[in-house]
């Protein structure tokens, strides 16, 4: 069952980006994006039926918990202050002064202790709390998460307006967690939206959170179904002079090389792709002047063919795009790619893209829409 809109919460009046979006979609996202989800774990998801995306990130983290009590949780050696009689680890000279101030004859010490109740459990034990309660979560899905938080007692909680998402850090040991963390992210981020739907702030991060999803999506969608085109994330060189730390860099969503020819694709999901200049329907410039830069930089100084495209994920109510011009030598598209559509009909356009851009056509010629202000 293809499943459409759904509201967030009863008497929600704004909908979040990843409501617009057919939720078996964002699994298949999630998919590509996270290699942990091609487990035999998970395949059964594939399968089933979710009316929310809440029930959704359940489902995953329900399995991902199991998977890694399995494992084992992260452990750390985390510091305990604790007032003792004898030493252990070392003494806390200024708190054990003022303990004898106050009359107690003992010592403060500090020592390490090899422990579970690392930050990232305490955010996913949090997260997973947050999830029983929500009313668009199944209810053999709590269960199944209220099973797996029994092998969590030990582990505490976080605050969920200061989680530090900075502070978590991966290596090949957790690496596991990296799935874990994203689910909890999204799952957190939209619950502090829910509560402060005016917070502008907190609207962007859900919106920027589905974005670069979707550009890690595209990204892997490429690298494992068409491999001849070496998919990449490639920063282009500058070839500046002089002071050039004040730069940001120039980062590509997605690059598809072959040969001397490369196709980079800027992927976006969040802001509208026309604005009108003097009543006239234009692509909104800040697009267009950041693929351009993409594409004039990465060929200068070099023989390569380099085209560019924008590639909007079409979550609302706005037409469709497929349009391709030719500027200063190089070819640019833009087209939509519809997520409220069955699976099989995404993964189509992508292949389309690939294998037009291959061949060396491009999508209709642009006319109806202008790229410029007249």
């Amino acid at each position: 069952m293809t499943v459409g809109v759904k509201e967030a919460m009863d008497g929600e009046k704004q909908r979040t980006t990843e409501d617009n979006v057919v939720i078996k979609n964002i699994y298949y996202m999630m998919t590509y994006a996270f290699k942990a989800l091609r487990l035999d774990d998970y395949r059964r998801l594939a399968t089933e039926d979710f009316d929310h995306i809440d029930d959704l990130l359940a489902a995953i983290l329900a399995i991902a918990i199991g998977t890694q009590r399995r494992r084992g949780f992260e452990r750390e050696y985390l510091p305990v202050h604790e007032n003792l009689h004898t030493v252990r680890g070392h003494i806390d000279m200024p708190a054990t002064a003022r303990l004898q101030m106050a009359g107690y004859n003992g010592l403060s010490c500090v020592y390490d202790v090899f422990s579970e109740n690392t930050y990232k459990n305490r955010v996913l034990k949090t997260t997973a709390l947050l999830l029983i309660g929500r009313r668009d979560v199944d209810t053999v899905r709590k269960t199944d998460l209220k099973r797996c938080l029994i092998a969590m007692r030990d582990v505490g909680e976080v605050d969920i307006h200061r989680v530090d998402w900075a502070r978590l850090r991966f290596h090949r040991n957790n690496a596991s967690y990296v799935l874990l963390m994203n689910v909890c992210q999204m799952v957190i981020e939209r619950e502090l939206f829910n509560q402060d739907e005016g917070n502008r702030s907190m609207r962007y991060r859900s919106k920027r959170k589905l974005s670069k999803l979707y550009e890690k999506f595209v990204l892997e969608y490429y690298r494992v179904h068409h491999p001849e085109l070496s998919a990449s994330a490639k920063t282009i060189n500058r070839q500046a002079q002089g002071n050039t730390e004040f730069l940001p860099r120039l980062l590509t969503d997605v690059t598809l090389s072959k040969g001397k020819r490369e196709l980079i694709i800027d992927a976006k999901c969040y802001g509208h792709i026309l604005d009108v200049h003097y009543d006239k329907p234009i692509y909104a410039p800040k697009h267009i002047n950041q693929i351009q830069s993409y594409v004039l930089h990465e060929a200068f100084g070099n023989d390569k063919l380099v085209d560019g495209m924008l590639l909007y994920a079409k979550v609302g109510d706005e037409d469709g795009h497929n349009e391709t011009w030719s500027e200063l030598g190089h070819r640019f598209s833009v087209r939509t790619l519809d997520l409220n559509r069955d699976f099989a009909a995404i993964a189509a356009d992508l292949d389309d893209i690939a294998v037009r851009w291959i061949e060396g056509t491009g999508a209709k010629s642009a006319g109806a829409i202008l790229l410029e202000p007249q």
